[in-house]
């Protein structure tokens, strides 16, 4: 008798066009999902992801908003759970949130995430777990969902990692202060103005950006009034931007030097770094995977800290996690040719993975676990407190 096969899903078959990078086709896929009861809660939730790789931000966004709104909790179960974590998110973007279950091995650490939102209750029951986790990222319209984060972990009464307050505390233009007169580093005072505003003058060369954006969006040096008034063109006179100077932090030889590390309980992990001959540097644009000698450099940097950083820059380092106090956070980072630190950006939301990225970068797979490894012990840690 021949067996008939259970019929595929169409999540299923979303994921694996997914897979093969074949964007339009599993978006198609997912959103007749969405009209399938079982599956509408799954098929929004990535949607989510897939609408934003497709650069409809605001579509994903709306499809997390509401797979949220219909069941706040989400889960990760784990193999063998040693530990179980409330994550703690808020609706947004990918840079709204750091991703914490990518930091968590799935085979030994139950991850919940519950995503607030402003004026929606969270629920009445919430899992037995050993840790809170507030992975909300920076930013003035998560003021008040961090207070929410804060009330709520003060409630449940678990250790907690990354406090909300400690959070909302590294915003760009509060950094210069909180990290004011460190030796051996440079923090640039960043301000918020509005468009209309910054026209009346400044000192020149700047470095200007959009108040919400991330990852370079809108970031732009402008050498004189002309130029900024050319940037500022598209804008209304009510927008906000973030103003500092601009910092030649050349090296010797000419090319831009950008280091990402991580601060795990107290401690700077190098993640990766940069090398590019305009300022405008970031892993993406620097052609890293075309130059072996960029990879060599970017090696001994993530395998030996003291090979690019002198005592100084590092002092600098340990004096920033004192000051910032969270327990995870990161820093982008470049250093002046006498080996002064200048400090680019304090970032909560900081993706760090161990996801294979091709044989070239197989040598950036152990420092990535270090930190992964790290976190998991600072977990432990203060659950065992």
């Amino acid at each position: 008798m021949n067996q008939i096969s259970p019929p595929v899903s169409f999540i299923t078959l979303a994921m694996h066009h997914a897979e093969r990078s074949e964007w339009p086709v599993a978006r198609a896929l997912l959103e007749y999902a969405v009209k399938i009861p079982r599956d509408r809660q799954a098929a929004r939730l990535l949607l989510w992801e897939v609408c934003q790789v497709l650069g409809d931000a605001e579509a994903g966004v709306a499809h997390l908003r509401a797979a949220v709104t219909e069941m706040p909790l989400t889960f990760r179960p784990a193999k063998h759970p040693r530990r179980r974590v409330l994550v703690i998110n808020v609706v947004g973007d990918f840079q709204a949130n750091l991703p914490v279950a990518m930091l968590l091995d799935d085979t030994t650490t139950d991850v919940h995430t519950l995503w607030l939102q402003p004026q929606v209750p969270v629920p009445d029951l919430l899992p037995d777990i050993d840790c809170v986790f507030i992975a909300i990222a920076e930013d003035q319209r998560h003021a008040e969902i961090l207070r929410a984060a804060d009330l709520l972990a003060a409630k449940l009464g678990k250790p907690l990692i990354n406090p909300g307050h400690l959070i909302a505390a590294t915003g760009r233009d509060q950094m210069a202060a909180l990290l004011r007169d460190i030796p051996n580093a440079i923090v640039p005072r960043q301000t918020l103005g509005l468009a209309q505003d910054l026209l009346t003058g400044g000192a020149f060369p700047l470095i200007i950006r959009p108040r919400h954006s991330h990852a370079g969006t809108g970031l732009a040096r402008i050498g004189d009034a002309a130029a900024l008034a050319s940037y500022l063109r598209p804008f209304k006179p009510s927008d906000l931007f973030f103003v500092a100077p601009f910092i030649d932090y050349r090296s010797t030889d000419g090319a831009w030097r950008k280091y990402r590390i991580i601060f795990v309980d107290g401690q700077p992990m190098p993640f990766h770094m940069a090398i590019h001959d305009d300022w405008a540097v970031w892993y993406y644009n620097a052609g890293m995977d075309r130059d072996a000698g960029k990879r060599a450099e970017e090696n001994a940097f993530l395998n030996d800290f003291g090979h690019a950083f002198p005592p100084g820059a590092i002092f600098a380092l340990r004096e920033i996690a004192a000051r910032v106090g969270l327990a995870y956070f990161g820093l982008d980072c470049g250093l002046m040719p006498d080996g002064t630190l200048v400090v680019f950006e304090v970032e909560t939301g900081m993706i760090v993975h161990d996801r294979p990225e091709g044989e070239v970068f197989a040598y950036r797979l152990a420092p990535a676990r270090r930190i992964l490894a790290a976190v998991t012990a600072l977990i432990d840690a203060r659950i065992a407190s």
